[in-house]
């Protein structure tokens, strides 16, 4: 999934969804290059999205009102809340779009700092080619897929690169979005295996959860893919305490490369009530992170919290797009 082709020409106008998603987009990019402490601080005018539609994917809207329109029909459809829109009074041109902060659903989260994701995706996609082409490997490649998007995202890569490439892959996910995905007609199944455990459908993470973790702790994984939702003091959580134990158990008996998949705003500087860590930090061996800077080079708010663990990781890669850092191994003892 490479950034390049999210702007080539559509249509005149789009779908629901892909005006969402490039909505989304806008947004990512206006909090690159903006000093905000976070993207939900950005308010933009309809009148303006409208000028980078049209600049950015050749979608030509020509009202406000409309644009306002299909956003709440999607929602809707969704059943989720995705952005917060003021109107004032009943001029169209005085309407302000920002990002509904509440967000805690997977598809949610999906949309959410969408450009960041694939940036990282793409990180971990490497480290998994460097290891196929170290190794010389003809067997599949083992990789557990935890919940959340960014494991998504990263499962959409395999999946249309196993159009064009012969590497096999063996993925274990409980993600009910890589399920969907890697079982799509876009996907070589010759190359791509799927396992799962039992357990119930959460609809709000997308994903199965329960305690059977056999299929997991009896598979030597190559590569452990999670994301998660807070990290307080070094300490990794996530909502719901059924989730936060199958990551726990992943994560502490599970054998292979772990990763962990962050954008930054997983980090708070105040204590979670109610809530149980399933890790830490230096539980994982790399942190992969998006590579962003403002435009006045000026340090974000999630910057300075990340910073604050800097002696836990050593930069092993530093791309235009992402960062991976490997967890110092003096730190994991």
């Amino acid at each position: 999934m490479d950034m390049e082709e999210y702007q080539i020409p559509i249509k005149h106008r789009l779908k629901r969804k892909d005006l969402v998603k490039y909505i989304f987009f806008i947004f990512s990019e206006e909090y690159d290059k903006s000093d905000v402490e976070t993207i939900w601080d950005i308010k933009i005018p309809a009148e303006r999205l409208r000028v980078l539609l049209k600049q950015k994917y050749k979608a030509d809207y020509t009202s406000n009102s409309y644009i306002y329109t299909q956003l709440k029909h999607y929602e809707e459809e969704i059943g989720f809340k995705l952005f917060r829109i003021e109107k004032k009074g009943s001029n169209d041109h005085n309407i302000l779009i920002s990002i509904h902060n509440k967000m805690s659903a997977f598809y949610q989260h999906y949309y959410l700092y969408a450009t960041h994701k694939i940036k990282i995706a793409n990180g971990v996609y490497g480290m998994i080619q460097n290891f196929i082409s170290e190794n010389d490997l003809t067997r599949p490649v083992n990789i557990l897929l935890g919940s959340g998007c960014i494991p998504y995202y990263l499962a959409v890569i395999l999946g249309e690169k196993s159009l064009e490439e012969k590497n096999k892959y063996a993925v274990y996910t409980h993600n009910i979005g890589i399920i969907e995905e890697l079982r799509g007609p876009k996907v070589n199944s010759r190359y791509i295996d799927i396992y799962i455990p039992t357990g119930r459908i959460d609809p709000w993470v997308n994903a199965i959860l329960g305690n059977d973790n056999n299929l997991y702790k009896s598979t030597e994984f190559d590569f452990i893919v999670q994301s998660l939702k807070y990290i307080y003091k070094g300490k990794l959580y996530v909502d719901s305490q059924e989730e936060s134990e199958r990551k726990g158990i992943i994560l502490k008996e599970c054998k292979g490369i772990k990763i962990l998949t962050l954008i930054k705003d997983e980090f708070v500087d105040k204590p979670l009530k109610g809530l149980s860590p399933f890790g830490t930090l230096t539980d994982y061996n790399y942190v992969v992170v998006p590579k962003m800077n403002s435009r006045s080079g000026k340090r974000k708010k999630y910057d300075l919290m990340f910073d604050r663990y800097q002696d836990l990781f050593n930069p092993e890669i530093i791309n235009w797009n992402y960062i991976i850092y490997k967890v110092i191994a003096e730190s994991k003892k």
